[in-house]
């Protein structure tokens, strides 16, 4: 079968495998597929069960988050229901359980030991009087008062369902013993969230409804889960609060002595952070289970541009259970681990590691079933010596033809988050239009240890911009790619750096800043929080001013010679569009080659979750503003392309 190149219409076929839940006794996984649906315009879940001999049925559609109940004859899960998401249940042959409407929107759902009852945590606005209102916004669009959330005992005969009342403005996981007798959560009970963003684990009981902290709030609490016997819970905690840099810790606190113990201490890694895609996995609530026997803990870690599942020993030992590619979820019974993953070439498989056989199976094979017609381009590693001695890596993704190929530099966002070995969307589409694209985690970046993430701490567009022009350098001349036709991408972090780059280097013939940030000094006490800017800048304003004003993108914009495109979204509460008019408005004032694509409508993470239209929209902007800037001489368009294709 011929095969043709990637296509900007194919984003709506892109489909990845994510969520995976094993059956308690039986090799059998119930999981989710993802990706946009173009009857909602929005991105689609249905809910599969599978084997690793390759059977495999739907059990539902707009449903996610399965949950097999302790005797495995049901499945929980999350379904979506009059625009909210709900909890449901369905027996093993596929029978739906009715099961109590609850208010708002559903967040997690588990079962109480025994499979008798299910727990339920779920958030929706308070009936909070205006003049009560936080100063920060807490959705995408409104400014609304702090969500309530609630944890919900739900009997699935039908009697009506009781609430538990927990204190704290912000209920994050929760768990229940496996002997039913505690509920393990965290709360940020006592902590003020304009200053800190650290959480307690808290600890109630069933019979006396009393709670007790385990774990005091000093810094952000991220997942927790019990142990078989009940006797400890292991949770992954910041290294630092209210710093967005610090790695992520594993720890075990016994429940009734409360002696901790940190796992894998000696591994200079930031535990429960996944390598970053086009997608939403790797963002959230963390996986974390104990392995059987239960001396050992599982959890995902970033390594560089890959994710590994670890092993993680309470003798302090660390093994590798899966790497290679980006683990990104998993789920583990005593036969076998279930875990999704994603590489250049794949946006998202699920696959079984049998146990006992220590072989591993695929699932699924998404890719083949979506993009079977289409002939994916080639990514290879770039890494280099940065010129103060210390290594930097990135991810080439290169056109058929390579030779004199104009290039572009994608920069990711956090700043912290890092990427690497993921499907990129992007990437391959241009890529497929004749455009190397480089992907990079330049200092900053997580993955590579503690004093590697903190190396733009008070520095960004120093340090870490010199990584990615020495990195453009080296791919350049690896690639034998055109180094004077180069461009500089990016969103929110990202699109700061696109901005700032384009105002402080030649280097780059075009720039896209997405999303970004223009002046630092207005955004300080935004939805980020004043911590996060304190932390990343090296101190409040009045205690390093000239950060906040000298490394602020729109004191450069009279320096800036390429040409600039600006996409930002009026709903984004993290970066909020003022910062990309205020790019473009400065660029037309001096006359400089600028556009802008105003996206109605969407927030911060529009290329994750939103409507499918928009983001071909935005797609289309993006790739006749390259083109027209990298490829002045007529070659192949995607209009030309889709045309080929049909």
């Amino acid at each position: 079968m011929s095969r043709r190149r990637i296509t900007p219409d194919d984003l709506a076929n892109l489909r990845w495998a994510m969520e995976p839940a094993v059956h308690p006794d039986e090799p059998v996984i119930a999981y989710v597929v993802s990706g946009p649906d173009r009857e909602t315009d929005r991105l689609g879940y249905e809910l599969f069960m599978a084997d690793p001999q390759g059977d495999t049925e739907r059990l539902a559609r707009a449903s996610r988050a399965p949950r097999w109940s302790p005797g495995g004859d049901q499945i929980a899960f999350s379904a979506w229901a009059n625009g909210r998401w709900a909890p449901a249940c369905m027996n093993r042959s596929g029978e739906r359980v009715e099961l109590p409407d609850l208010p708002g929107d559903l967040i997690d759902l588990q079962w109480a030991p025994g499979g008798g009852n299910l727990l339920a945590l779920t958030t929706e606005a308070a009936d909070t009087p205006a003049h009560d209102l936080p100063y920060r916004s807490t959705s995408s669009a409104d400014w609304l008062a702090s969500p309530t959330y609630r944890i919900w005992v739900i009997d699935p005969s039908g009697e009506p369902p009781g609430h538990l009342n927990l204190q704290g403005t912000h209920i994050g996981a929760m768990a229940w013993s496996p002997d039913g007798q505690h509920l393990a959560y965290l709360s940020d009970r006592g902590v003020d969230r304009d200053t800190s963003l650290a959480s307690g684990l808290w600890l109630r009981d069933m019979d006396s409804e009393e709670s007790s902290c385990l774990v005091s709030p000093t810094a952000p609490i991220h997942g927790l889960v019990w142990s078989p016997d009940s006797s400890r819970i292991a949770y992954i905690v910041s290294a630092r609060d209210n710093s967005a840099s610090a790695l992520k810790e594993l720890w075990v606190v016994d429940v009734m002595t409360l002696e901790r113990r940190r796992l894998g201490p000696r591994l200079d890694r930031s535990i429960g952070q996944a390598t970053r895609g086009d997608d939403e996995r790797g963002i959230g609530t963390p996986n974390l289970e104990w392995a059987s026997p239960s001396d050992h803990v599982l959890a995902i870690y970033a390594d560089g541009g890959t994710s590994r599942l670890g092993s993680f020993g309470l003798d302090g030992s660390v093994e590798d259970m899966v790497g290679g590619h980006s683990v990104l979820e998993f789920s583990s019974s005593s036969a076998g681990v279930a875990y999704t993953w994603s590489n250049s070439h794949a946006p998202g498989e699920l696959s079984w590691f049998d146990l006992a056989a220590e072989a591993h199976v695929d699932v699924t094979d998404l890719r083949n079933e979506h993009l079977a017609d289409v002939e994916l381009s080639d990514t290879i590693s770039v890494s280099i010596t940065a010129s103060d001695g210390v290594g930097v890596e990135g991810w080439l993704t290169l056109p058929e033809v390579a030779k004199d190929a104009p290039l572009v530099l994608q920069v990711h966002g956090g700043p912290h988050y890092p990427v690497g070995e993921r499907f990129s969307f992007d990437a391959e589409r241009l890529a497929a239009q004749g455009v190397a694209v480089l992907r990079a985690n330049p200092r900053g970046s997580l993955g590579y240890g503690q004093e590697f993430a903190d190396g733009n701490l008070g520095d960004w567009g120093g340090r870490d911009l010199a990584d990615l022009v020495e990195l453009v350098e080296a791919a350049v001349k690896i690639a034998d790619l055109n180094g004077n036709r180069v461009a500089v991408m990016g969103e929110s972090y990202g699109g700061y750096i696109a901005a700032w780059a384009a105002g402080s280097t030649d280097r780059f013939t075009a720039a896209v800043v997405e999303n970004g940030i223009a002046d630092f000094l207005s955004s300080v006490g935004g939805s980020a929080g004043p911590t996060f800017w304190y932390s990343e800048l090296g101190g409040a304003p009045w205690v390093n001013p000239s950060v906040y004003l000298e490394r602020s993108a729109i004191t450069r914009l009279d320096k800036v010679e390429a040409a600039v495109l600006v996409i930002h979204c009026e709903a984004d509460a993290t970066c909020p569009i003022a910062h990309g008019e205020a790019i473009y408005s400065g660029l037309r004032e001096l006359g400089a080659d600028v556009e802008f694509v105003r996206v109605p409508g969407e927030g911060h993470f529009f290329n994750v979750f939103g409507a499918l239209t928009r983001r071909l929209d935005r797609t289309a902007a993006l790739d006749e503003f390259l083109i027209k800037h990298l490829l002045p001489e007529p070659r192949a368009t995607t209009s030309d392309i889709e045309e080929a294709a049909s």
